[in-house]
C-alpha cells in the first residue's frame, strides 16, 4: 500500500511506481493540472493495482463538523491564508496557488 497525500502530480506518480502488484494506492491529495498514471507502474494492466480516493478520512461528515468549528469561531483559520483576492482575480488565484508563488498555503476568494 501507498499513500499519496501531498496533491502533487509527481508524488501520485512515485505512489503508483512504488505499489507493488496487487497493492493500493490510497489518494488523500486534492490535485491541480493534469494527473498521469505511468503506464510501467501498472505492469500494462497486468499489476491488478488499486486506487481508492478520498477527501479526508470521515468523509463528509468530518468536513461538516470543521466547518461548524470555524463557523462558531472555535478556530481561527486566518494564519494559513497568505493571499487574498477578490472574485475577478481568481484566475490569477489559482496561478498563484497552482505554482506555489511567494510562500502561498492557501488563497481567499473575496466577492
Amino acid at each position: 500500500m501507498a499513500i499519496e497525500a501531498l496533491g502533487s502530480p509527481v508524488t501520485f506518480e512515485n505512489a503508483m511506481r512504488v505499489v507493488r502488484p496487487g497493492g493500493t494506492l490510497s489518494s488523500l491529495g486534492v490535485y491541480s493540472g493534469k494527473l498521469g498514471v505511468p503506464l510501467e507502474a501498472i505492469a500494462a494492466g497486468l499489476g491488478d493495482h488499486k486506487i481508492v480516493t478520498t477527501l479526508c478520512p470521515g468523509g463528509k461528515e468530518r468536513m461538516r463538523r470543521l466547518l461548524e468549528l470555524v463557523r462558531y469561531g472555535r478556530v481561527d483559520l486566518r494564519m494559513l491564508l497568505a493571499h487574498g483576492f477578490s472574485l475577478d482575480q481568481i484566475v490569477e488565484a489559482y496561478q498563484v496557488f497552482g505554482e506555489r508563488r511567494d510562500g502561498v498555503i492557501k488563497v481567499a476568494i473575496r466577492p
